[in-house]
């Protein structure tokens, strides 16, 4: 082991002092209800600043909490209207959407879920990330994840 000694005294270059940024949970009555008639128990979306990071979502009926039935492009459209009513639940729509992850049960749905994609946003594109995963609730093929913000 290596002793250092010095005469000086040492300057130490200290890191800024951490910003306390507020963080606020948010819930939407319906998409929790959704949630709860699969049991599965988290928040809609989480506040950091003036980031909303909303949890997965997925092609329920909002109003029936029934899993559609119908092919991707079919479930991707009905996916992102939930979260249409969803963000305008936090003053938001789907123009504040700056990150979307999808996950489709198969990739090689890829162009459908880009053409609905494409169709759905406006240029500039939200960011977005897609892969292929088995999904957990139902015969859903499809699920995404959003993160957006009132300043886009």
């Amino acid at each position: 082991m290596a002793t250092v000694t010095s005469r000086s005294p040492i300057a130490v270059k200290l890191a800024p002092p951490r910003v306390s940024v507020m963080t606020t949970v948010h819930s939407s009555a319906s998409a929790s209800a959704a949630l709860a008639k699969f049991d599965i128990k988290n928040s809609t979306a989480i506040q950091v600043g003036d980031l909303y990071m909303f949890s997965g979502m997925t092609a329920i009926d909002l109003s029936t909490f029934e899993v559609s039935d119908g092919d991707l492009a079919t479930q991707a459209r009905m996916t992102l209207e939930n979260f249409g009513l969803i963000l305008g639940d936090f003053g938001l729509s789907l123009d504040h959407v700056v990150k979307v992850n999808a996950q489709l049960t198969n990739i090689d749905d890829f162009p459908v879920w880009n053409e609905v994609f494409l169709d759905v946003f406006d240029s500039p594109y939200p960011c977005r990330t897609t892969v292929g995963a088995p999904l957990v609730v139902g015969d859903i093929e499809v699920e995404i994840t959003a993160a957006s913000t009132p300043r886009r």
